[in-house]
């Protein structure tokens, strides 16, 4: 219960700060292709989980779900994507969202809530998240 809270806070604490940035200026037409304008509004966050001994399966199968609930239901979800670091047992999370919305919008999710319930059985101590404004791309 006290992971959930937790992570059901950090949610909503990540989507609070996202509505803190200026709202991106509509263009006129839309952008060339090509990379992304500076300061798109686009935020990126990562999320650095530690998984108990012996669930690594399970949290993976967790995420596997997760990432389904994500690309069937938020378009505003540019990727979602799951790493295993070389330190044992330590997991990141890359995810980034087109605006304050789709923050929102991933927060309050049913594949959301079934991810953060399974999490208290499967991770110690709390995420590591850090969020991160889209500046510039090659």
């Amino acid at each position: 219960m006290r992971l959930k809270i937790l992570l059901a806070s950090l949610a909503l604490s990540l989507a609070s700060s996202a509505y803190a940035q200026a709202p991106a200026t509509p263009a006129a037409a839309p952008p060339p292709p090509g990379p992304p304008a500076v300061n798109d509004g686009a935020t990126t966050f990562v999320v650095t989980f530690k998984v108990k001994a012996g669930k690594e399966a399970d949290f993976e199968q967790a995420f596997k779900e997760m990432s389904q609930g994500v690309r069937e239901h938020e378009p505003g979800n540019i990727y979602y994507e799951l790493y295993k670091t070389a330190e044992p047992q330590t997991y990141v999370v890359i995810e980034r969202y087109k605006d304050a919305a789709a923050i929102t919008a991933h927060g309050q999710s049913a594949h959301g809530r079934k991810l953060f319930a399974a999490l208290r059985d499967l991770t110690e101590g709390r995420p590591q998240a850090q969020r991160l404004i889209f500046v510039l791309s090659k």
